[in-house]
């Protein structure tokens, strides 16, 4: 919607492919005038004196030149040099005879859309614009609606344009360097869509911080000031149907460890976090700390590399979070998030096929088993159990051919190399084994079970399983923090591996009364049954390849 702007409505719509904008101006009125105040009601006989033109129509020639003289005296009040060419176009295909000029004359009075051609005709460009001050003085002396119309919309104009319903909010997260205000920048400036910028920046130094902590409870009014400030601008923006594009979201507060708060720092976080309208979209923003060092120098590549990793930590716990590849060039950053931002805006999910480049954190992770196998190439794929269109189209960077296990016997005489079963019961277990190859690899993705039933309950269960069933090198690999969005693997024979992540996560995922329950279980050996989920991974050997055949 444009207010002020008459019957004017815009429509969009981006083109990812071809990262570009098409904008659509339609108007269902003919006015004139600065602020569309000069009314004409010639809309419904100019449609229906329209011609078609290929597939469009189109306003009949001698309309479409009258409706152009009046748009360049009218709107423009005057001829530009550019424009020359079109007026002096239309006055050659206008005449006094055709509707629109009857119209000026029963307007204005006999003759005036004649002098009004006259006057083009003559090349004499420097004398319009008082012809367009006459024009529209007259227009408005015998009535008070043109004059009631302009101030309305001069107003108006002053609200600007507006998305219908409530406006999205778009947030950038990311360390220091890794590009966060340039996009925002680039996606205003590139989007015709109207939006706001607003920057929450809770931590952000200024000029004033030597004076600002030598009085005592500064900081915390500064900072809480700042919540108000952009969460409410946000909130307002919103509201009146604008783009939010917003630099650091109160979701930084989720990065610091609730160990390290006081309890107003705490509070104040909480306060951030319930004031920010809730993000339609996250950006979080991917590049390594070498290169974000080196775009703004600040900090230094080890930290920065550490802040990379939580920022991908934090964006497996944000729904709305898309990480976006931030080493590439701004163009290519921009492009990609304006095609994330389009696909927020029409409500739209991600419909393109799973790319390998652009396979989420939480996927390549659940594919860092492949690592573990002490081959180079996995050979013939199989795949079973609870396994995702976007799981099984990231299994084809193994095997193009992978092929799921069939229940029926399909699969006939098929042998794989690797066989990887997600949370398979024992009926899809023992398929798996017999449709594996001598000296084959299985993986087990699975989780700790509390119900009744058949088969392992736990990780420890499951290698058990592999070993009695005459599988080699078993070993187990924690999956932290779960198995659908893993973050690290973590081999469950190395204590100190695990007690360091016990440590890492305790506070973000155990709790204070889970991690000493972890500890007492790693200590009395029994990690392996009270860890929640897991990768199992073990070797057919040639031997039990031929027991199980035999």
């Amino acid at each position: 919607m444009a207010q002020g702007h008459g019957s004017h409505r815009f429509y969009f719509c981006y083109l990812p492919n071809e990262d570009s904008w098409i904008k659509l101006d339609i108007v269902s009125d003919i006015a004139f005038g600065k602020f569309q105040e000069l009314r004409t009601g010639l809309a419904a006989d100019c449609l229906r004196r329209r011609v078609a033109h290929g597939p469009l129509w189109l306003p009949e020639l001698r309309d479409k030149a009258w409706l152009q003289i009046l748009h360049l005296v009218l709107d423009k009040g005057h001829i530009a040099p550019e424009r020359v060419p079109v007026a002096l176009w239309a006055t050659a295909v206008a005449s006094a005879s055709d509707p629109v000029a009857d119209f000026l004359d029963r307007k204005f009075g006999k003759g005036k859309a004649q002098d009004l051609l006259d006057l083009l005709g003559s090349g004499n460009f420097q004398d319009v614009p008082a012809a367009a001050a006459s024009l529209s003085g007259n227009w408005t002396r015998n009535t008070s609606a043109p004059k009631m119309i302009s101030v309305t919309h001069r107003v108006l104009r002053r609200v600007g344009p507006y998305l219908k319903g409530r406006g999205p909010v778009i947030g950038v997260l990311a360390p220091d360097g890794a590009g966060k205000t340039t996009l925002l920048v680039e996606l205003q400036s590139h989007s015709p869509l109207p939006s706001t910028y607003v920057y929450m920046g809770l931590w952000s130094g200024s000029r004033h911080d030597p004076w600002v902590r030598r009085v005592p409870g500064a900081v915390v009014a500064r900072k809480v000031f700042r919540i108000l400030r952009g969460s409410l601008t946000a909130r307002y923006v919103s509201f009146r149907g604008r783009l939010v594009l917003m630099d650091r979201l109160a979701e930084d507060t989720l990065l610091a460890s609730p160990e390290t708060k006081s309890r107003l720092g705490a509070l104040t976080d909480a306060l951030a976090l319930r004031l920010q309208p809730t993000p339609d979209l996250v950006l979080v923003l991917d590049a390594p700390g070498e290169l974000m060092f080196k775009r703004k120098g600040e900090h230094s590549p080890q930290i920065l590399e550490e802040w990379r990793a939580a920022y991908l930590e934090l964006a497996g716990n944000l729904p709305t979070a898309r990480i976006v590849d931030a080493s590439r060039s701004a163009s290519e950053v921009r492009k990609e998030a304006s095609s994330l931002m389009w696909r927020t805006l029409v409500g739209e999910e991600a419909a393109d096929p799973v790319e390998p480049a652009r396979l989420p954190l939480h996927l390549w992770t659940l594919l860092d088993w492949r690592f573990l196998l002490p081959v180079a190439q996995c050979g013939r794929v199989g795949y079973g159990g609870h396994i995702g269109p976007d799981t099984a189209a990231s299994l084809s960077l193994l095997d193009p051919g992978a092929t799921r296990i069939a229940m029926d016997g399909s699969t006939g005489a098929v042998e794989f190399d690797l066989v990887l079963l997600s949370q398979p019961d024992l009926l899809l277990f023992e398929k798996g084994i017999r449709s594996l190859s001598a000296d084959g690899w299985i993986c087990l993705q699975v989780k700790r079970k509390f119900t009744l039933g058949r088969g392992p309950h736990t990780l420890g269960g499951w290698k058990r399983a592999l070993e009695r069933a005459g599988f080699d090198e078993v070993e187990i690999h924690w999956l932290v923090p779960t198995l659908e969005h893993p973050e690290r693997l973590v081999p469950t024979a190395s204590e100190t591996a695990v007690r360091n992540t016990i440590a890492h996560y305790s506070s973000a995922r155990f709790g204070k009364a889970k991690a000493p329950v972890a500890r007492l279980a790693l200590r009395l050996g029994l990690f392996n049954i009270a860890a929640p989920a897991g990768i199992v991974i073990g070797r057919r050997v040639e031997e039990a390849g031929h027991q199980e055949s035999a």
